[in-house]
């Protein structure tokens, strides 16, 4: 999931130049939104049961309707946000706030932001540099790629997943020369006969602030298939950072 903080002011135009930016990125894949509120706190109807639910100390409320699901959750980080809507199969985030944040973003007016990427961009130009933008993986969107990835008759299905500890501040360089590895590593593991399909991302989370980890799921034929998947990328990972000096846990 590609995550593209937009940030400014109160009163720059962020909004409107979010709501321009949303058709744009829906041609390619679907869209979620964040919005950080700040040090405005957003209230929930009184004397509703959703309220009373969660005043009563309920982890997450769900109000459903008709035409939309509300989900009102305890806790307050980005990244949880981010979480919500990888697991959801979001393929861009675009972020409204995070002033402060040491992500690379889009800035709406003239103030100065540490990790100005574009300034009063027209959104078209969004688009153009997509890949100037960090990506943000979760265990759940991996899975959600490997259900996508199976078919009906590769029943029954085993699924093993692994998020494995990466080091804080490794070297940028070590770090994407290991990235391009990771295809291969995959493709082997998909080479192997009990194995319906295969994915490995390198989760970059501590701009997030979430741990840097190698996130690995397999789909196999039985459980033994999923397994097999799993420790051949895991071995071959290790493999890889080892020569790269990268220490994994």
């Amino acid at each position: 999931m590609k995550v593209i903080p937009i940030a400014g002011l109160s009163g720059s135009g962020k909004t409107t130049f979010i709501r321009a930016l949303i058709p744009l990125l829906a041609r390619i894949g679907p869209v979620g939104t964040v919005k950080h509120t700040g040090h405005h706190s957003m209230e929930l109807p009184e004397g509703k049961d959703t309220t009373v639910m969660f005043s009563a100390g309920a982890a997450a409320v769900a109000g459903v309707d008709r035409e939309k699901t509300l989900v009102t959750l305890h806790g307050s980080s980005l990244a949880g946000a981010l979480d919500i809507l990888s697991g959801q199969g979001i393929s861009f985030a675009v972020v409204e706030g995070y002033k402060s944040s040491p992500l690379p973003k889009i800035v709406i007016g003239d103030i100065d932001l540490e990790g100005c990427v574009l300034r009063n961009p027209g959104p078209g130009e969004v688009i153009r540099v997509l890949d100037r933008f960090p990506d943000y993986f979760t265990l759940g969107g991996i899975l959600r790629e490997l259900g996508n990835g199976c078919q009906p008759g590769d029943e029954p299905v085993s699924i093993a997943a692994s998020a494995i500890r990466l080091p804080p501040e490794p070297d940028e360089k070590t770090f994407m020369a290991f990235e391009r590895l990771l295809p291969r590593i995959v493709g082997s593991a998909q080479d192997l006969p009990g194995v319906i399909s295969a994915r490995a991302a390198v989760q970059k989370g501590v701009p997030f602030g979430r741990p840097n980890e190698l996130l690995v799921g397999v789909a196999g034929r039985g459980a033994e298939g999923a397994a097999a998947g799993m420790v051949r990328i895991v071995s071959g990972c290790k493999r890889e950072m080892e020569t790269s000096d990268i220490s994994i846990t």
